[in-house]
């Protein structure tokens, strides 16, 4: 089991101490990639601001957890090839079933999995490819791409938009909040 840092971007309402008290917030949007859950932006504060710049306008707060990451614990799409094969093989039984088709998201293959009872669970991780466009203006400061050779396509990302996310507040045993962002809203900070 590693420490892992996490960041949860938030509007910016002045409501700091409701923030401090309650945080992390539960994303329970009707599209969330990953079902019901609270979502952080892990390790890389850099794609927090991103995310902050363009559903908040710079209206935003980046709040910073800690969590005990562990893989008995937290699914993990990123960086465990065996959770990605059991992935994979509930796609195929949900194939085979025909209960999938071109319309099918991954928050429905996920959703089915933590319905079948053999999904235990507290978090699951993924890195969403092209979840930045660096074609706009605004997100190439935040891509982070070097190329493998020179004249070709392949690339390294070396800072993903990797999203944690955890069912339960309390999962994987998630710190309470501190303040990031904006530094004034930071304690001992002074102008």
């Amino acid at each position: 089991m590693k420490e892992k840092v996490l960041y949860q971007t938030l509007q910016d309402r002045g409501n700091i101490k409701e923030i401090l008290d309650d945080a992390p917030y539960l994303c329970n949007w009707e599209n969330t990639w990953l079902g019901k859950g609270f979502y952080f932006w892990d390790t890389f504060i850099d794609i927090a601001h991103w995310w902050g710049k363009i559903r908040y306008k710079k209206n935003y707060i980046i709040c910073r957890f800690i969590c005990e990451y562990d893989i008995s614990k937290c699914f993990d799409l990123v960086g465990e090839t065996d959770h990605m094969i059991d992935f994979s093989q509930a796609i195929d039984f949900l194939k085979q079933k025909k209960l999938v088709d071109e319309n099918t998201t991954v928050s429905r293959v996920i959703s089915f999995m933590r319905n079948s009872g053999s999904f235990n669970y507290e978090a699951i991780r993924v890195f969403g490819i092209n979840s930045i466009d660096n074609t706009k203006c605004l997100n190439r400061r935040f891509v982070y791409r070097i190329m493998f050779e020179k004249d070709k396509i392949q690339y390294l990302d070396y800072k993903p938009a990797i999203q944690i996310c955890i069912f339960e507040k309390t999962g994987l045993n998630l710190s309470k909040a501190s303040i990031e962002f904006p530094a004034e809203y930071i304690p001992g900070y002074l102008i």
